[in-house]
């Protein structure tokens, strides 16, 4: 075989309380890859409708990933790997994480190596900065993803649960630029975590963890947006707009007293999600939430576009199952 093509899930990361931990797969947007077999060297073409942030360049991920890949099983082929997106918007959204799930996945259909849905995820992450598992997780599984680490071993292991039907999510584009730059953003996680912030956060992600694989989306909505450590942090550093923690802190709780709805940012931003319930919400949020949401952030130089998403049941792990018998 020299040709495969995918299906590839986008992902929401560092969900709300779920820091490096906790991701969704979402089916939109999604990213259709294209990967051919060559004899020269790895080729990235990207048909997208949106331009890559300065220094960026689309597909960077995919072929760190499969440079990577190709190093560890002892491959001297080429690729060219074509990316094709349906409206995708680049930054916070995982675009990088479902280029190297693409380019991985794809590679290991072409040259039948068998690998568990953790190796691919261990594979892919080589393609993003820090190898942060959650960020490709979401993009291989769908559904909602926890990363752990265990004891003994000392190495990451990913639990997949089903998603309950009426959890909804919306995805908040933000035009802010971001000027603080990653190391700013991972360094103010750094600082020291105190213990009644540490156990209060335990206890957060513990109860809306098992709110969520239960089906208590209601309880899992009262909790997951309530984060006491990166969020705060980020935000007080201007790291997502001209706003500060205890204002963001704010719009969260009028949103969540007023409307059931919960919003975060995911991880390092810049864009935002909102969760609620499909029961309560029927024909979506963008329509009740907007008069609240979108001139809150415009006071502060910032215009949302809000997009209806929903969560992925599969992820191109299972696409490739059931085309190539991955």
């Amino acid at each position: 075989m020299d040709e495969v093509k995918l299906i590839v899930p986008s992902s929401i990361a560092n969900v709300g309380l779920g820091f490096d931990t906790w991701s969704f797969g979402t089916l939109q947007p999604s990213l259709k890859v294209t990967y051919t077999k060559t004899t020269g060297d790895i080729e990235i073409e990207a048909k997208s409708p949106y331009q890559p942030p300065p220094g960026r360049v689309l597909g960077y991920a995919g072929r760190q990933a499969l440079e990577s890949f190709f190093r560890q099983v002892g491959i001297k082929d080429g690729a060219h790997i074509l990316y094709e997106d349906d409206n995708y918007s680049v930054g916070g959204t995982g675009r990088s994480a479902a280029d190297a799930v693409g380019a991985v996945i794809s590679a290991a259909i072409i040259y039948e190596k068998k690998f568990t849905r953790d190796e691919i995820i261990a594979l892919s992450a080589k393609g993003e900065p820090g190898e942060h598992k959650d960020n490709v997780a979401g993009s291989v599984n769908g559904r909602f993803n926890v990363v752990a680490i265990s004891p003994s071993s000392k190495t990451a292991s990913i639990d997949v649960y089903e998603v309950p039907d009426n959890l909804g999510v919306v995805v908040g584009y933000s035009s802010h630029k971001k000027v603080e730059g990653t190391e700013g953003m991972r360094r103010v996680t750094k600082y020291p975590v105190l213990a009644e912030d540490f156990i209060a956060q335990i206890g957060l992600i513990s109860a809306a963890t098992g709110a969520l694989i239960s089906g208590n989306v209601n309880r899992f909505l009262e909790l997951v947006w309530g984060d006491r450590f990166h969020e705060p942090r980020r935000a007080d550093i201007g790291g997502y707009g001209n706003f500060t923690a205890n204002e963001f802190a704010e719009l969260k709780k009028e949103l969540f007293d007023q409307y059931g709805v919960a919003l975060n940012i995911s991880g390092a931003g810049k864009n935002v999600h909102f969760l609620y319930n499909k029961q309560q919400y029927k024909n979506g949020i963008v329509d009740a939430i907007s008069p609240k949401t979108l001139p809150w952030f415009r006071e502060r130089g910032i215009e949302i576009l809000l997009k209806e998403t929903e969560i992925a049941k599969k992820g191109a792990y299972d696409y490739a199952m059931e085309h190539y018998n991955l």
